[in-house]
Formats: structure tokens, sequence, C-alpha cells
């Protein structure tokens, strides 16, 4: 099986439109704002089941924090890529991905050839 990023045959994606990037910043965005939001939730709740002595709670709570944490580090990253303009780039190959895919998945980082299987 021939490695992708050895795969000369794989079309090579357009380099993003400066509309491409202005619909991506939007969702890169709206999925901060979503993150942050969901981000002060959570620690409410939080705060309110430790207050309230309920350890099976902040557990609870403490591990859907972590994951929404997660989640805002990659959205922040992916920002700080478009902004250095090394954004829809894939990390296993360096070929760049389709603006299909990264509409799809803001935070992709990975072309389907080199995505990782988990």
């Amino acid at each position: 099986m021939t490695h992708p990023i050895h795969d000369a045959t794989r079309p090579v994606a357009a380099p993003l439109s400066v509309a491409q990037r202005m619909c991506l910043q939007d969702l890169l965005d709206e999925e901060w704002r979503a993150q942050v939001r969901q981000l002060t939730g959570l620690a409410t709740a939080y705060h309110s089941a430790e207050s309230a002595g309920d350890d099976r709670g902040t557990d609870q709570l403490s591990a859907a924090l972590a994951v929404v944490r997660r989640r805002l580090i990659d959205v922040e990253a992916a920002l700080a890529r478009l902004e250095s303009r090394t954004y829809g780039v894939c990390d296993g190959c360096d070929r760049r991905l389709p603006f299909e895919q990264l509409e799809m998945n803001p935070l992709a980082r990975f072309c389907t050839g080199c995505q990782p299987v988990c």
C-alpha cells in the first residue's frame, strides 16, 4: 500500500480563497463562543455541586470541563493557524485540506488519507 505522503495520484486541493477563509474564520469564531458558553455553564454547575458536597456530580462535571477545555484549546489553535496561514494543511503529509472538509470540520488537521484511526 502506498503511504498517503508519497501518493502522487491524490489530487491537490486549491488554496483557500479570501471568501472561504472568512467563512472558516466565522465558523471558528462561533465555535469558540459556543465552547466559552459551555465552559461557563459547566464551571457554574461544578461550583454548585462542590458547594453542595456532591462528589459524584463534581467528578462528572470535572470530566466534562476537561473535554470542553480541550476543545477550546483546539479551536484557539485553529484560529492561530488561520492567522499564521498554516491553517488547512494536513499534519501528516503537508497537503492542503479541501475547503469542503474544513467547512464540515473546521478543526480538521488531517486529510482523509492521513486521518488517524482511533
